[in-house]
């Protein structure tokens, strides 16, 4: 009988992948990981998701994970880790892993420590600071940059989720190890141009990420009017957990504002166009993928596009400026011809390159050799002084309580 690995997650909460992109992967990730691995699972702020969300909610995520097979433990990490046993400890975003991974060298000496970077949030930061020019948004990324490199430095594996923001890490530290697993998606039947939906644009994406929100601010100031000024007809649906009051505020005749969905596939198969209007950001964008993964043609920027591979003009239309922006979702709105090969050319992309099947391959050869990665040792004086401290609390300091 063969043993299967033992892998703890580690992550701030459940994942919702009905609310955020970014839950999607990770959901589709945990799946894949409980297909072939002894799979558990520890969320360390689920009382703060708890007060967000409610309690139906959040047990409904946590019943989706144990219908995986995962286990899920309670709150708790160290105690996890004293009385667990595992090869590998896998954390969702660096702040998580921050305060746990000299935890896990201690008690787990033996483990492999794997860090999720999901977007490299100082390259996101830096952007955002291009695009404001403010100075303490720029001081902010380099206090970011300084303390999400020293977690990856820490760390055994650093994932990524484009080989572009593998290469950012590694321009930074050529000794990381760096591995990529990009975003999953499952294909759909391609979207079918009606009366209905010929001039209906959509936008999906999370409000808690701030890039979204300064996307569709920008894109209802600058963008839609000219589009509107070609195309009367346009109306736009904006889709995505937590809209703040300024987006609200955006709701017109125009403008529909429907914030969170417990499913987007509706939406998707009837709309023409959807649009990711980012002008900052990092990592790969899953409001992108999903829409052509159910063959609907995209418009987006060049930051849209960062990590993907996608052919702009084929795959993919790109505007960075109002003008261009708004003329690339008007070809697709009036040139039907334009609008199928479009969608067709992004569906056979999201097909060849990150559909479950491809995705699958890069998850297990990651898993099944992790062991052939050095493990990062504690420094030994380090480890004296926390076994003494530990030595010291356990059978001294009670007695003065």
């Amino acid at each position: 009988m063969t043993i299967k690995s033992r892998i703890l997650v580690v992550a701030s909460e459940y994942p919702a992948p009905d609310r955020a992109s970014g839950d999607v992967r990770f959901f589709s990730l945990l799946r894949m990981l409980s297909e072939a691995y002894e799979v558990s699972f520890c969320a360390i702020a689920q009382s703060r998701q708890v007060e967000r969300l409610g309690v139906p909610d959040v047990q409904r995520y946590e019943s989706d994970l144990k219908q995986l097979g995962v286990k899920v433990l309670q709150p708790g990490v160290a105690r996890v880790l004293r009385v667990g046993s595992f090869d590998a400890v896998l954390f969702e975003f660096h702040y998580v892993a921050r305060n746990f991974i000299e935890e896990v060298r201690i008690q787990q000496p033996g483990a492999r420590i794997i860090v999720a970077s999901v977007d490299v949030a100082f390259h996101r930061l830096l952007s955002k600071a291009k695009v404001t020019g403010n100075k303490a948004d720029h001081d902010h990324a380099l206090r970011e940059k300084a303390s999400e490199l020293a977690v990856y430095r820490s760390a055994d594996v650093v994932v990524t989720v484009t080989q572009e923001d593998a290469n950012i890490l590694l321009k930074e530290d050529p000794s990381l190890s760096t591995w990529v697993i990009p975003n999953i998606h499952t294909l759909h039947e391609p979207v079918k141009l009606t009366l209905e939906n010929a001039n209906r644009l959509v936008f999906v994406g999370s409000f808690i990420h701030e890039p979204n929100v300064d996307a569709i601010r920008y894109f209802c100031s600058d963008v839609l009017p000219l589009i509107a000024e070609a195309v009367s007809e346009v109306h736009m649906r904006i889709i995505g957990n937590a809209p703040p009051p300024e987006i609200v505020r955006l709701a017109s005749g125009r403008v529909e504002v429907l914030g969170y969905v417990p499913e987007t596939k509706p939406f998707l198969e009837t709309s023409a166009v959807s649009i990711a209007p980012l002008r900052f950001g990092a990592g790969m964008k899953g409001k992108i993928g999903e829409a052509m993964s159910f063959g609907l043609p995209v418009v987006t920027t060049t930051v849209g596009v960062e990590g993907f591979g996608l052919t702009p003009g084929k795959d993919v239309l790109v505007g960075d400026t109002p003008e261009a922006f708004a003329q690339a979702v008007v070809s697709l709105l009036r040139d039907k011809a334009l609008w199928a090969k479009v969608g067709a050319s992004g569906f056979e992309f999201i097909r060849d390159n990150y559909s479950e099947p491809i995705v699958r391959r890069a998850v297990y050869r990651l898993f099944d050799g992790v062991c052939a990665y050095p493990v990062k040792r504690i420094k030994t004086l380090h480890l004296l002084r926390r076994k003494l401290a530990e030595l010291v609390e356990r059978h001294l300091s009670w007695r003065m309580k």
